[in-house]
């Protein structure tokens, strides 16, 4: 890897080690790879760390891939993927990155570091001790982040083969479930499962199907609020799209409340345009609980078993509420925009239930969050932002 280009390697060869530190770190091997490893820490780690106030993958992570090599490849492969796409370092000769040219630095360049991680991942069943199954848990959930800027491209972005795709969401899916059914309690193997878990809900969210997560007496009790309301926008995911049993749904409407309070709240002036209200928490961990107790309360309202008997001003009325948490989530996004992740909470309040958006006012607001967030993030957004507006067209043929 002297060159900064990552070799083309063979069908999944077994090449590196996940064995616990060695006496002797590995420093990086190029410009390239020094490149990647900065962009890591200062700008990708806080999608990992921002309900963990001892930030283990800025200040963990980083040194943990100095002896292993799947980590340090993961952590390359996520961090190629963000570079690659960020128009502002993009140049004629190449990308520029903090004054250093890495002309060998393409889109081609995450999928192969990805494709280096694989023979360690298949082998985790076979892993007994717990640094190793550690460094896999931690190297899976970045290969994950990947995956969330992957999913939704066009097809005619350098990528893996559709059999290596599946078979690399297959791997990792199964590491995944082996974390959340068998947890590790090694510090860094406590942040990784926190991190699954969003992204599980994420996911389930993203994608409207149920999780399969389940939660035991020790998650409620040892949780932090933010991961706590996390665990419930997830139990409200498998209720909206499994059973929707009405009990169950009286059950969760009557966890939604929280004491976090904002330390400043204003509502949108529309005579001055304002579309969003200003809202301000006072650190990250209470942005992302307050946001996923607001996409839990917005499913629960929506989709309220009641109102399949209700009147039509009954139905207005939800929707009214629905529209309002909608704004807040995103009036909460545009206030931090230094917690990565609350924009792509936004953008999923907004791709769930931005049909109820009628005035143009509004809809170019909402519409102003997706870009905004593929801009500043290099966040894929193609097939959300079609999909409202196919939402929109159909509401706008149906209206008298």
């Amino acid at each position: 890897m002297g060159n900064g280009e990552p070799q083309s390697p063979q069908r999944y060869p077994r090449t590196i080690s996940t064995s616990g530190p060695q006496s002797n770190p590995t420093p990086v091997q190029s410009v390239q790879e020094a490149c990647l490893l900065r962009h890591f820490i200062e700008e990708i780690s806080p999608w990992f760390d921002h309900c963990d106030d001892r930030r283990h993958f800025q200040l963990v992570v980083p040194r943990r891939a100095q002896h292993c090599l799947i980590i340090r490849n993961a952590l390359f492969a996520v961090s190629a993927r963000h570079l690659a796409r960020l128009p502002q370092y993009a140049t004629p000769d190449g990308i520029v990155y903090h004054g250093q040219l890495l002309p060998d630095l393409q889109k081609y360049s995450a999928v192969e570091y990805t494709l280096r991680c694989i023979p360690d991942l298949v082998m985790f069943p076979e892993m007994s001790d717990p640094v190793d199954q550690e460094n896999i848990m931690v190297a899976t959930v970045i290969l994950r982040q990947y995956e969330e800027m992957e999913e939704d491209m066009d097809n005619d972005t350098v990528d893996m083969s559709a059999q290596d795709r599946v078979n690399f969401l297959a791997v990792t899916q199964r590491i995944i479930d082996s974390m959340i059914s068998c947890r590790l309690e090694q510090s860094l193997a406590t942040a990784a499962y926190w991190i699954a878990i969003r992204q599980e809900v994420y996911y389930a969210l993203a994608r409207e199907r149920a999780p399969k997560m389940r939660f035991g007496p020790d998650d409620w009790s040892k949780a932090s609020v933010a991961n706590t309301l996390i665990m419930l926008a997830s139990e409200v995911t498998k209720w909206c799209w499994g059973e929707r049993l009405m009990l169950r749904h009286q059950k969760l409407k009557d966890k939604y409340h929280t004491e976090l309070a904002p330390i400043l709240e204003r509502r949108a002036d529309r005579l001055r345009g304002e579309i969003f209200p200003t809202i301000w928490y006072g650190s990250d961990d209470q942005v992302t609980a307050v946001q996923h107790l607001e996409l839990a309360g917005m499913i629960l309202t929506a989709q309220n078993p009641h109102l399949e008997t209700s009147t039509r001003t009954a139905h207005r009325k939800a929707e009214a509420q629905v529209r309002t948490i909608v704004l807040k989530i995103c009036g909460i996004a545009l206030n931090h925009a230094r917690c990565h992740p609350a924009l792509v909470n936004a953008v999923i309040a907004i791709t769930l239930y931005g049909e109820y958006f009628t005035e143009p006012e509004e809809r170019d607001a909402l519409v102003s969050i997706i870009n905004q967030t593929r801009g500043l993030h290099s966040w894929p957004m193609q097939k959300r932002y079609a999909r409202l507006q196919h939402q929109w067209q159909l509401v706008d043929s149906c209206a008298p």
